[in-house]
């Protein structure tokens, strides 16, 4: 058994990309900002993090429409409509993981069995970053706007009162103090959420998950013009329960070493440096560290002695 391919789509750059693996090694080749991070961060979020989403991870060419449905809700609400839904699964990442499964292997996967008389071949399961209920999600951000609008309704006064009371509960409110003249101060406010993907910025965590779904291996298609065809689910599909790569796959990852020529510098990069990355700052040292101290023993093969020092 082995994962035939997987296809990544509306996670970051990545709309709809088809990867292949071989058998034994694949690997990632391409320039600079061609999406080969995006590629390993989806399989580390779906496949190993799913808690550490964010809302960067949403492809961003889908935001204008996100905020514009919000924005839709809210508009329906204050004119006594009912607000309408949003058609998510157009904007919400998914990966889709194809294994090619031996008939012999049927014990490792029948949780993802398709049919009782499947037969080996090959099996794929969609993981899709999705609301836990879009209801609430609607209902959590009309609540947080109808705040905003109930704050600005009120007087100066009454406002300033009350801008101090909520900060100091620690509520989603910045008040920052502009200059103007001591008997009519002037405030301006910073007031979140300005829209759906600025509430989404706090709230994704708490709001969305990853549920898995079979996918029909009889629809399975080719990419068509070096783009994914990932095949469309039934808005009544019915999510798989737990985890259905537990114990399968495994996912281990070292990330960029950028600095790895600099090992030995005794002055770490500087945050000004527009190389700088702070994560690696903080374990960019592992591989060059344990690379260093593995070579730092002297090899003597014959008349040939090496002592690298990285």
């Amino acid at each position: 058994m082995h994962i035939q391919h997987v296809e990544v789509g509306n996670f970051r750059k990545l709309k709809a990309v088809r990867i292949d693996f071989s058998e034994q090694k694949t690997v990632f080749v391409g320039a600079n900002n061609s999406g080969k991070t995006s590629a390993m961060v989806a399989l580390r979020r779906f496949l190993v993090e799913p808690s550490e989403f964010t809302v960067n991870d949403l492809t961003l060419s889908h935001w204008t429409k996100i905020n514009e449905s919000a924005a839709g809700w809210e508009a329906a609400v204050n004119g006594g409509d009912v607000p309408g839904t949003l058609d998510w699964s157009d904007v919400l990442p998914f990966l889709d993981v194809w294994l090619n499964v031996a008939n012999n292997e049927l014990h490792y996967v029948q949780k993802l069995l398709p049919t009782l008389d499947w037969n080996g071949g090959h099996l794929g399961v969609r993981l899709r970053l999705e609301p836990k209920e879009n209801e609430g999600l609607q209902r959590e951000y009309l609540k947080a706007r109808a705040a905003i609008t109930e704050l600005l309704a009120q007087p100066l006064a009454a406002t300033a009162a009350s801008v101090v009371e909520t900060s100091e509960a620690g509520a989603d409110l910045v008040l920052e103090t502009a200059s103007g003249s001591p008997a009519a101060p002037a405030f301006t406010f910073s007031l979140w959420p300005q829209s759906m993907m600025d509430f989404l910025s706090r709230r994704l965590r708490g709001l969305f998950t990853v549920h898995a779904y079979l996918l029909d291996p009889a629809a399975l298609k080719t990419p068509q013009g070096g783009l994914a065809m990932p095949q469309v689910l039934s808005p009544d599909s019915d999510p798989i329960d737990g985890d259905p790569f537990k114990g399968l796959i495994c996912v281990d990852e070292i990330s960029a070493q950028r600095g790895f020529g600099h090992a030995g510098s005794s002055r770490p990069p500087s945050e000004d440096d527009p190389k700088y990355d702070q994560q690696e700052a903080r374990g960019g040292k592992k591989l060059s560290g344990g690379v260093s101290q593995y070579c730092s023993v002297r090899l003597t093969d014959g008349e040939i002695s090496v002592n690298y020092n990285l």
